[in-house]
């Protein structure tokens, strides 16, 4: 049997231009996935608050169907007189928590209670993750300092109720016998009804957008009112004074994390970003309910 020669040989490796050439392709790759990958990640995070949003809107006539009106913006009351900042000061997001699948929390609160009672310390801190908008990064409990209180921890929210197309003065939140009223849908002691909306439920607002300023302390909460606590009524309502800049360095305005605007729910349930170039003046007619205003082109 004759002998049949094999050919052998070793495998030629890659040159060092083979190589530059192959990393350039990954490095090109990655260039290209990594923003489409941040980009889809930016717009999950802006429906699920948007979502968020949707189920506050849902809770909110679901309360109206059982109470025929909606919740109050907070409560206020001393020695049976309306006072702003006379307490117990639960405010329209912990009423709701009955119909956002908190039963057994809201069983738990003492509403009958001020809300920096001991009693009420595990209620006012707990989590809730439908007022926690996912593109915020600050913490789901925040500690605010004031003149009254040594500290007191309260749960996060990004979305505050609207109290009106304006704001109010010290002096007036601080009146006794007299309740504090916004021209919105969440105010002092407010009871609004649909049928109060004149303005038209699509063409209102109820809830907007706020983001949290961690440099300056600045928080929101879904808790309520508490006397002694600087900014107090701000915590739980926003106004329309300024446009929803998330530049602003208003604590009543509206702002976010998705850019220069905010998400905002309008009385019908609808949910719409309004960008922070709106006229002022029209953003301060969505936030009023019975002013008889157009609101064009926002």
């Amino acid at each position: 049997m004759p002998f049949e020669s094999q050919a052998s040989g070793r495998r030629r490796g890659l040159t060092l231009v083979e190589f530059l050439v192959v990393i350039v392709i990954i490095v090109v790759l990655l260039t290209i996935l990594f923003p489409a990958i941040h980009s889809s990640r930016v717009a999950a995070r802006r429906v699920e608050c948007q979502n968020n949003l949707r189920q506050l809107g849902v809770a909110l006539h679901n309360y109206h169907d059982l109470h025929e009106t909606l919740p109050s913006g907070w409560t206020g009351v001393t020695g049976g007189q309306p006072v702003a900042l006379g307490g117990p000061g639960w405010g329209w997001g912990s009423q709701l928590l009955p119909h956002l699948d908190q039963w057994p929390a809201a069983q738990n609160a003492r509403f009958d209670l001020p809300i920096g009672s001991v009693e009420n310390q595990r209620f006012r801190e707990l989590e809730i993750s439908t007022f926690l908008c996912p593109d915020d990064s600050s913490e789901t409990t925040w500690q605010h300092s004031g003149h009254k209180l040594l500290a007191l921890t309260l749960a996060t929210s990004n979305y505050v109720g609207a109290f009106g197309s304006r704001g109010w003065t010290v002096e007036s939140a601080q009146r006794v016998g007299e309740s504090l009223d916004g021209d919105g849908v969440f105010y002092h002691n407010s009871s609004t009804r649909f049928i109060d909306v004149t303005d038209g439920l699509s063409h209102t607002v109820a809830i907007g957008e706020r983001a949290h300023d961690i440099l300056r302390n600045r928080y929101s909460t879904w808790v309520g009112v508490v006397p002694g606590v600087p900014e107090a009524i701000s915590l739980v309502v926003g106004v329309g004074e300024m446009s929803p800049d998330s530049q602003t360095t208003s604590v009543r305005g509206f702002s976010s994390a998705h850019g220069r605007g905010s998400h905002f729910l309008f009385g019908d349930g609808r949910v719409q970003y309004v960008d922070g170039r709106v006229d002022g003046d029209i953003f301060g007619r969505l936030l009023s309910r019975a002013g008889a205003e157009l609101t064009p082109g926002f």
